[in-house]
């Protein structure tokens, strides 16, 4: 206990000597949600806001290319631009190829007119011989009104799915309007009587969207990513500054001195985990309060914990001890200071990369999934996701916890492995 209590005391007075280190240990980790939050916030609200550019060019000039264009233009999704000083298709396809515009329209001569006859013929077409002569003049089966979609080269399978669809929807619309019209108009002739038309026909089906939870009132935003994103990878960078205070004491004789003294080498270990412990729960708490705090002052959504706050706690304490494990292997095993700091950086980076810390898990290839899985930030950054967006208790956390405790176990028993190995060599 009295090497474990020295060890932790020496080093909280190297880390409050050191001002300038422990500035930067919290002020750049702030510094960088602030950016990276700002940065994800307008790429977010650009990619809601964005609309995806549409030249149209109506040649029908009637109740079908009229609503089409009208729906798309009331649609949130299409910035919409019509081509009337040139009604040259080749022209179009030229201004969609060149990336003016991702999709070109047409909607061809005559569709409405064709769209009409194609009704009136299947109207006739199941009355009985002697009523098929209803219409001034005999229907007959034309080609279907026909509508041309040009897409750029690099548009995606989903841009190119959401016009279809788009395009589908509004053609449905019009075809029931049309036969709304022409069967009123046959009432008014044989029976006269005249239907009224509300303009619009009642729904039939409610298509709600929503949270798969509880909490119908959440929508997740960037500061619910980069928060705890960050966090995370600030309380992991501890490796340098951890390593580094190991290495200083094997070069100055003074982990020499420490194993002449009778006893394990295991408190000396743990008494360094505890000081960089606190440091990270110390990041933690200031990360979480810049979220709630800080960042609304930018313009930006405030960081909303709906999961439990023992949970919390809980996640917490045990990312900064895979963190501060983390940093002793790395101090333990390395044999120089510039070894540490480099390779304590880059595998910190690395895990980061796959671990969904820039960029989210669900945007990664299927097998950039699967290895994510094998990054420690990855079990910590799914923990907080939890708590923050599924209103998580300890329960549904437990094993995120458990993985991070047994890597933290690991890094350990594989430093003092090593350290006693070094002392008997």
């Amino acid at each position: 206990m009295r090497r474990y209590l020295a060890t932790t005391q020496k080093d909280i007075k190297l880390l409050l000597r050191d001002i300038a280190g422990l500035a930067m240990l919290f002020g750049m980790p702030i510094l960088l949600i602030i950016i990276m939050t700002l940065l994800q916030d307008s790429t977010f609200k650009t990619i809601e806001e964005k609309k995806l550019p549409i030249l149209i060019l109506d040649l029908d000039k009637d109740t079908f290319g009229l609503n089409i264009v009208d729906g798309l233009n009331k649609s949130k999704f299409f910035d919409v631009h019509e081509q009337f000083e040139n009604t040259d298709i080749k022209s179009l396809q030229e201004r969609v190829m060149s990336g003016e515009f991702q999709i070109g329209i047409v909607i061809n001569e005559h569709s409405s007119d064709q769209m009409r006859n194609n009704i009136r013929y299947n109207i006739v077409s199941i009355l009985p011989p002697e009523d098929s002569l209803i219409f001034n003049e005999t229907p007959y089966i034309s080609t279907p009104a026909k509508v041309d979609l040009y897409f750029d080269p690099i548009t995606k399978n989903s841009f190119k799915q959401s016009i279809s669809s788009a395009i589908n929807q509004f053609s449905s619309g019009v075809e029931a309007k049309m036969i709304f019209d022409i069967y009123s108009a046959l009432f008014e002739d044989l029976l006269g009587m005249e239907l009224r038309n509300a303009n619009q026909f009642a729904e039939v089906i409610d298509i709600d969207t929503r949270n798969a939870g509880d909490n119908e009132e959440y929508i997740p935003n960037s500061v619910q990513h980069n928060v705890p994103a960050w966090t995370i990878f600030a309380m992991f960078f501890i490796v340098i500054p951890l390593a580094g205070n190991i290495i200083k004491e094997r070069e100055s004789g003074i982990s020499k001195r420490l194993r002449i003294i009778s006893g394990s080498n295991l408190p000396v270990l743990i008494g360094k985990v505890t000081t960089y412990f606190m440091i990270g729960i110390i990041q933690a708490i200031t990360m979480i309060a810049v979220g709630i705090l800080i960042l609304p002052l930018f313009g930006l959504p405030e960081l909303l914990i709906s999961g439990n706050i023992i949970s919390l706690l809980i996640m917490t304490a045990a990312v900064a001890l895979a963190a501060s494990g983390y940093g002793v292997l790395i101090g333990t095993i390395s044999t120089s200071q510039e070894q540490s700091s480099i390779f304590g950086s880059i595998s910190v980076v690395i895990l980061a990369a796959i671990g969904g810390i820039w960029v989210p898990v669900f945007m990664m290839s299927e097998f950039m999934q699967m290895i994510s899985q094998l990054s420690p930030l990855n079990w910590a950054l799914n923990g907080y996701y939890d708590i923050f967006l599924r209103d998580a208790g300890f329960i549904e956390i437990l094993r995120y916890v458990l993985y991070l405790l047994i890597f933290f176990l690991l890094c350990i028993t594989v430093s003092w492995y090593y350290r006693n190995k070094r002392t008997i060599v």
